[in-house]
C-alpha cells in the first residue's frame, strides 16, 4: 500500500486519461442518431461490422508499433483519428459519410486498446508495484466507468439544451483535446521506442514474431481467447437487450411536462448512468472478489454466472425488472473480470510482447464479434429468447471446459 501512495500523482493520472477518454457524450444515443439520419437498422449494422474489421485489421499492428516505436506517441496519434471522427459524424447525413467516420473511429479504437493497460504495467513493473496490477487497473477502470456515467447524465442535459444530437459530437472533441494533453505529460520512459527510424522490415517482422508468440504459447494463447470470446459474447448480445429496455422506458412517466422523445432520451441517460456507477464499483473492488480463490477459478465462475443470467433473462423479456436486473449482473461481471484478466494476460506474457498480446486478444474479439453479430441477429429476428437461450449455453459449455482444463493442470 505505501508503495502505491508513493507513486500516486502517476496513478491518478492513469484514472483521469479513462475517465476523459470516456466522456463520449453521443454514445447512449448513437442509435437515435443513425436512425435520426435516415439509416435503417441493416446500415446500422454494416456500419458496426466496419468498425470491427478496420479495427482487426489494424489492432496487432498497433501493438506493434506501440512496442516498438513508443506507447505515448501511438496514444497521441490514436486521439487525433478521434477527434477526427468526431468532426466527420458532426458533419455526416449520408451512410458513406458516416462509414468515413466509423473507419476512423475504428483506428483510434486499434490504436489505444491494449497500448495504456501495457503502460500501466510496464510502470508498475519499474517500480516494483507490480503485485497490484489487479488493484491499480481495476481503480483505473473504476475511474473510466465513472467517466462513462458522468459522460451519461451530462448527456441529458446536453440532448435536450442543444438543437441537435449532432452537437453532441463536437461537445466530446473537449475532453479527449485535454486527454491529448494529459498523455503527453506522461513520464518519458513510459515511451520506451526501441527503434528510433521506422523500417517497414523490421515492423512485419515483429509483427509476425509477435503473433507467433501469442498463439505458441500454450498460457497465452489460452488467456487470449478466454478474454476475447467472452468480450464478444457480451458486447454482442448487450446490443440486443438496449432496445428491450428503451421500449419499456415508454411504460414509465419521469416528467409528464415531457414529450416522449424526450423522455425517452433522459430514461436512456439515467439507466446508463446507474450501470457505469455499478460497473465502476465492481471494478474498483475486482481485487477484493480476487481474494476470494484462484483467478482461474473465479474466471470460470464468471462464465457460469453469466451464462446463467442470459438463459434466465431469455424467460422474462416482458418484465422490465428482470431485464434491468440481468442487464446490471452482465455488466457487474464483465468489469470484475475485466481487471482479472488483464492481470492474467500480464503474467503470462514477455514483458517487451504485453502491448501485442493485447492487441491480439482486441483483435480476437473483434473477429468473433464480426462472426457473432450475424448469427445472433439472425437468431433474434427469428426468436430473441432462443437467441438468449443458445448463447447462455454457449458460456455454460465454455465454463465446463475451463473447469476441465483448470482440474487437467493441477493433477
Amino acid at each position: 500500500m505505501e508503495d502505491l501512495k508513493q507513486h500516486k500523482k502517476q496513478i491518478t493520472k492513469f484514472g483521469f486519461y479513462g475517465l476523459l477518454k470516456n466522456l463520449r457524450f453521443f454514445e447512449p444515443y448513437m442509435l437515435i442518431y443513425f436512425l435520426m439520419s435516415g439509416i435503417n437498422l441493416f446500415y446500422i449494422g454494416i456500419l458496426f461490422s466496419i468498425r470491427e474489421i478496420v479495427v482487426y485489421i489494424f489492432e496487432i499492428p498497433s501493438g506493434v508499433i506501440a512496442d516498438r516505436y513508443g506507447k505515448k506517441t501511438e496514444l497521441v496519434i490514436c486521439f487525433i483519428f478521434y477527434i477526427l471522427s468526431f468532426l466527420v459524424f458532426f458533419m455526416g447525413t449520408y451512410f458513406y459519410v458516416f462509414a468515413i467516420a466509423m473507419v476512423l473511429y475504428a483506428l483510434g479504437e486499434a490504436f489505444r486498446s491494449g497500448t495504456h493497460k501495457s503502460m500501466i504495467m510496464d510502470f508498475l513493473d519499474k517500480n516494483n508495484i507490480k503485485d497490484s496490477k489487479t488493484k491499480v487497473y481495476g481503480l483505473t477502470r473504476s475511474y473510466s466507468l465513472i467517466g462513462s456515467m458522468i459522460a451519461s447524465l451530462v448527456s441529458i442535459v446536453l440532448v435536450l439544451w442543444l438543437p441537435d444530437i449532432r452537437y453532441l459530437f463536437l461537445v466530446a472533441i473537449i475532453p479527449y483535446l485535454v486527454d491529448l494533453l494529459l498523455i503527453m505529460s506522461y513520464p518519458k520512459d513510459l515511451n520506451e521506442r526501441r527503434d528510433v527510424e521506422f523500417t517497414f522490415k523490421s515492423f512485419i517482422r515483429h509483427n509476425i514474431e509477435s503473433v507467433k508468440y501469442a498463439f505458441k504459447d500454450k498460457k497465452v494463447r489460452r488467456s487470449v481467447f478466454n478474454s476475447a470470446s467472452y468480450q464478444a459474447t457480451f458486447k454482442s448480445i448487450k446490443d440486443y437487450i438496449q432496445p428491450i429496455v428503451m421500449t419499456m422506458s415508454l411504460s414509465f412517466v419521469i416528467f409528464n411536462a415531457l414529450d416522449e422523445d424526450a423522455h425517452t432520451k433522459i430514461f436512456i441517460g439515467l439507466i446508463y448512468a446507474f450501470i457505469y456507477l455499478i460497473s465502476a464499483i465492481s471494478s474498483k473492488n475486482a481485487y477484493r472478489v480476487k481474494k476470494l480463490g484462484d483467478s482461474t477459478t473465479l474466471i470460470a465462475y464468471i462464465w457460469l454466472v453469466t451464462g446463467l443470467a442470459i438463459i434466465g433473462l431469455s424467460f422474462f423479456l416482458d418484465s422490465i425488472i428482470v431485464v434491468t436486473i440481468a442487464f446490471l449482473l452482465l455488466y457487474i461481471m464483465m468489469n470484475i473480470r475485466k481487471p482479472i484478466m488483464v492481470e492474467i494476460i500480464g503474467d503470462v506474457t514477455k514483458k517487451d510482447k504485453r502491448a501485442t498480446v493485447l492487441s491480439v486478444e482486441a483483435q480476437t474479439s473483434s473477429l468473433l464479434i464480426v462472426i457473432f453479430a450475424p448469427i445472433i441477429g439472425w437468431i433474434a429476428e427469428y426468436s430473441m429468447s432462443l437467441m438468449l437461450v443458445i448463447f447462455g449455453s454457449f458460456m455454460l459449455l465454455i465454463y465446463v471446459g475451463n473447469i476441465l482444463i483448470f482440474k487437467k493442470n493441477s493433477k
